[in-house]
């Protein structure tokens, strides 16, 4: 095995280990609707057992996204919140600042920063809500006159 497929294989599993928190709220979806799924710890992809309505796999599809964006955009609501108990000026906030806030602030970024894993998410639920799939399933392609 050369090196740049040891590389590669490494990257992959780092990967899978680093998607973990993602798939998990992929398979929490799946939960909450009482569906059955398989999933391996580090793999990429959770594999539904069941066929799923469109709007079953539009909400697997987003609850990693609205999660992660959700609580990134309430920690920062609390971050300004709580702001004027910082009392010290603002040019020195992170020199002097509570080390709590500055904490808070750091970890609402890496939640709305996380969210970034959700890409192929809006793209996947951008081709389920405007793809051209139909409501009954057929195609809605424009048919060119001859």
């Amino acid at each position: 095995m050369s090196e740049e497929s040891k590389l590669a294989n490494g990257l992959a599993r780092l990967e899978g280990y680093l998607l973990i928190p993602h798939e998990l709220l992929h398979v929490s979806a799946y939960r909450l609707m009482g569906k059955p799924c398989d999933y391996q710890w580090g793999a990429l992809k959770v594999t539904p057992l069941v066929p799923l309505s469109r709007r079953e796999r539009l909400f697997v599809t987003l609850l990693p996204l609205v999660t992660m964006w959700g609580v990134g955009l309430g920690l920062y609501l609390l971050w300004l919140a709580t702001f004027p108990y910082a009392t010290v000026p603002a040019s020195a906030y992170l020199v002097q600042g509570p080390r709590w806030h500055i904490l808070l602030s750091a970890v609402a970024t890496a939640f709305i920063l996380y969210g970034g894993t959700c890409t192929g998410d809006i793209l996947a639920a951008g081709r389920l809500l405007f793809g051209k799939e139909t409501r009954e399933g057929g195609s809605n392609e424009h048919k060119q006159a001859p």
